[in-house]
This record gives structure tokens, sequence and C-alpha cells, in this order.
């Protein structure tokens, strides 16, 4: 692990909005993820999450950031929607006491990045592969040891396709098992599904779903083929 660039963090704190950067000063909460990368690579951020050690913990620090706004939950975080400013996602599903713990949970080395204060001042920490592979715009697949979506990998693929990233093939196999692997395959050849392979797409298709807002639906990448589109009534 490294520690981010002096540059790169006081400008990703830089474009944190003010409510966001004062309670992270004032509560042992953790930046992390998809705002540091964005800022870092020059795009636009879609929003901004935030980890902590306890879901008590997350919910009173959305609560108090949301008191003139709407607060989401589900079952992976406190959603903060605030009208013109980036919504806040206070992630309750894992939790952390360190930020040495968030980094290595994220699943893309271009995500593995965070950033904190204490009373000594702002930190950060990243993976040693987050600059060199953000810079070359590629998706590496680092095998995360957490309790996930076993679809959400393969759908962030296609999110960072969008925006022109590119994934090794190693990468894209290890992607591809982790989804595999949550095949319940005993059941599906119980109904003779070795010899249709319809159904095997079926099964996929069903754990390709993903709580990431930034996963656009009607994307192109995602949307059904023609032959998959109901005909409509005349």
């Amino acid at each position: 692990m490294i520690e981010l660039l002096h540059e790169d963090l006081a400008w990703c704190l830089r474009r944190l909005p003010a409510g966001v950067l004062s309670m992270l000063k004032e509560r042992p909460l953790f930046l992390a993820g998809g705002f540091i990368r964005d800022c870092i690579a020059g795009e636009p951020p879609s929003d901004i999450d935030i980890f902590g050690p306890t879901k008590d913990a997350l919910e009173a620090a959305a609560r108090k950031l949301g008191e003139d706004a709407r607060v989401i939950e589900t079952d992976n975080a406190f959603t903060v929607i605030g009208k013109g400013r980036l919504s806040v996602q206070f992630i309750h599903r894992w939790t952390y006491k360190t930020a040495a713990e968030i980094v290595p949970s994220f699943d893309f080395s271009i995500a593995r990045a965070a950033a904190w204060y204490d009373d000594k001042g702002w930190h950060s920490i990243c993976d040693d592969r987050f600059y060199p592979d953000l810079a070359a715009k590629r998706l590496v697949y680092c095998c995360p040891d957490r309790n996930e979506d076993a679809g959400g990998s393969m759908l962030r693929v296609l999110k960072f396709y969008q925006r022109g990233y590119r994934i090794p093939l190693d990468s894209l196999g290890a992607v591809m098992a982790r989804l595999i692997r949550a095949v319940d395959v005993k059941e599906l050849l119980s109904h003779g599904a070795e010899t249709h392979e319809s159904q095997w797409a079926k099964v996929l298709t069903g754990l390709l779903h993903e709580v990431d807002p930034n996963v656009d639906p009607t994307h192109i990448s995602h949307l059904p083929s023609l032959k998959e589109q109901e005909t409509p009534t005349p």
C-alpha cells in the first residue's frame, strides 16, 4: 500500500461538498472508492461513498447530513439525496474500523483508495496498482474476499467499458468465475439444463443485479436484444 499524492488528496478534498468535508473531520469515517478515482482521473464524480466502523455510526452521520434532504435506506447503504449536489452513500453492508481494511475490499484496483481525518490531519492510502492502472484505464480484478452480489463486478465491467476502460482477459475470467460460482449447478442440471443453454443464460442473467446507481440500466450494453423484446400489441 502507498499514499495518494499530496496534490491528488488535496484536489479530492477540495471537490467534496462542505458538509461532507466537515462531517469527515468530526467523525471516525472514511472516504473511499469511486469519488477519489473520478477526481484524480478528471472525470465527473457521480456520488460519494462513505464507510465506517458500525451501522449505527453510519446512520447517525447520514441522518445528520440529511437533515435538509432525503435519506433512503437500502440493504447496502443510507443514501442522502440532496437537490443540486452529489448523492452521499453511507455504506453499512460492510463496516470497517480502518482504511487498511477498506481498500482491499474493492473489486478493481482503480477503486482501491481511501482518505480520512484524525487529530494529526488528513491521511490517505491506495493500492500499489491504483495509479498505473488508472492512468492506463485498465480494469484489474482483485478477487476481494467479501459478501457481495455475484454479478455486481460483471455489471461494473460494463459501466467502466462505457467510460473507455478495458479489462485484461485474466481479470475478465476471474470476474466470470465469481458469477459462475454462484450458480446452483446441481439444481440446474436436475432440470436437464445441460442440454439447454438458454436455461443457463436465464440463471446467469438473474445474477446480474447491482445496487450501484452508476450502472445505467438504459444503456445499450444492458438492453435486451430485439428477439427478446415483446412484440407490441397493434
